[in-house]
């Protein structure tokens, strides 16, 4: 592209030159006013001695020039030897009619000078230098039309479908035609999108099937959990002996982790697919206060105090919000935990606060994403799902959901909208 940009430049530039130097050309007038006066005297002296030409009283510098008779034919020579007055015409610098008592004997002709044989040759050129233009412009123009048509429109076609296919537009197609040079890259190009596309549905279709294989998993292994769970309530209330009621319960334990899990693992592969809905609802603060009473199987929350008012959220969705929440801080604090709320505008704010050590500054912004844990919980059961999930609800109940490091522990905030 470069090289046809500085191609046209140069015939530009040469254009301007030729085009400057046309008008100087043109521009030189000739200058006849010797011409006029030497004929004049010449004419006056054939006029008088037309039968002794020869007796002519004429100036040493006359110049060259030619008398014809009538006929045209040569009577008299003097430097120009054109033999007839129509060969003499062609490039004669003057010519004058010899007038005798108004009758015509004769024609004088004055050979061309070097100024008249300059003039026309500056003439010539600037045709010629006009023929080359329009002959370089033409050729230029029709150079043009095939570049463009045979390589850069093809080009810029091809650059425009390789942007598509960067940002993944798969489905655009890409115009075949043979005859530019381009034609055989084109055929690979639209091959390669083609290929692209079906590894693309193919990926798609794989990636579906194995999110659906885990969900479907996830939910058949709550059946049996839940079936444990219940045995265990059944054989707490039946047995006596405190050591195989204690087994009983560290059982429970650890069917209410797997059901938590598969629970998290259950709800990230809904939201991949697009299957874990929220349905917005007005609900009491009073059934968020039962929630957190719900979510507390192990009794550490001391307060629970929450302002009276309606919020926007999906009670089911809401429960699983504080249901990992509480779950996370029996986890990593093991400690009391406070539950308290404020109005700010059109906007609850509930504060969840225990006594653990939190998450280091450095990683708390990263405690939201997929699978994320934070250093030093590698022994504790978890999938990295449980925050993540908090987050994805609360946006979805356009709410939103924030951690913080305090002083004596951390606090999770949740903001709901009032209805």
């Amino acid at each position: 592209m470069k090289k046809i940009k500085y191609i046209f430049m140069s015939m530009i530039a040469v254009t301007v030159i030729a085009i400057v130097g046309i008008i100087i050309l043109d521009g030189q007038q000739l200058d006849c006013s010797n011409d006029v006066v030497a004929l004049n005297r010449i004419t006056i002296e054939a006029s008088k001695n037309l039968e002794h030409l020869e007796d002519m009283n004429l100036q040493p510098d006359i110049g060259a020039f030619a008398i014809y008779d009538i006929d045209g034919d040569l009577i008299y020579s003097h430097g120009y030897n054109a033999k007839t007055m129509i060969e003499a015409m062609k490039d004669a610098s003057a010519m004058q009619n010899i007038i005798l008592d108004h009758t015509l004997l004769g024609t004088v002709v004055l050979a061309p000078t070097y100024e008249k044989t300059i003039y026309n040759y500056r003439t010539k050129i600037s045709i010629i230098l006009c023929c080359v233009l329009i002959v370089m412009w033409g050729m230029a123009i029709t150079f043009a039309y095939y570049i463009n048509r045979l390589i850069i429109r093809p080009f810029e076609e091809m650059k425009e479908f390789a942007k598509e296919i960067a940002i993944g537009n798969l489905e655009m197609d890409l115009k075949m035609d043979k005859k530019n040079i381009f034609g055989i890259f084109t055929e690979s190009f639209d091959i390669m999108r083609t290929e692209l596309k079906n590894a693309r549905e193919k990926a798609e279709k794989t990636e579906k099937s194995k999110m659906e294989l885990i969900a479907s998993i996830s939910h058949d292994i709550k059946t049996p959990i839940t079936s444990i769970l219940v045995v265990c309530e059944f054989l707490s209330v039946i047995i006596k002996d405190e050591d195989q009621l204690a087994k009983i319960v560290s059982i429970s334990s650890k069917a209410e982790q797997i059901n938590l899990m598969t629970a998290d693992l259950l709800n990230s592969q809904l939201e991949e697919l697009g299957e874990l809905k929220v349905t917005m609802a007005s609900v009491l603060s009073s059934d968020i206060s039962t929630m957190f009473i719900v979510a507390d199987t192990q009794n550490k929350i001391l307060n629970c105090k929450l302002e009276h008012c309606i919020v926007k959220a999906d009670k089911v969705r809401m429960q699983q919000v504080i249901n990992n929440i509480i779950d996370n801080s029996y986890k990593y604090a093991d400690t009391s935990i406070w539950v308290d709320s404020k109005i700010v505008g059109n906007r609850l704010l509930i504060r969840i606060k225990d006594m653990g050590n939190g998450v280091p500054e450095e990683e708390i912004h990263k405690i939201k994403e997929k699978y994320y844990r934070a250093k030093g919980t590698e022994n504790k059961h978890g999938s990295g799902l449980g925050l993540y999930i908090v987050n994805d609800l609360m946006n979805k109940m356009e709410g939103s959901v924030t951690f913080r490091n305090v002083e004596d522990g951390f606090i999770v905030k949740l903001e709901l909208e009032l209805a």
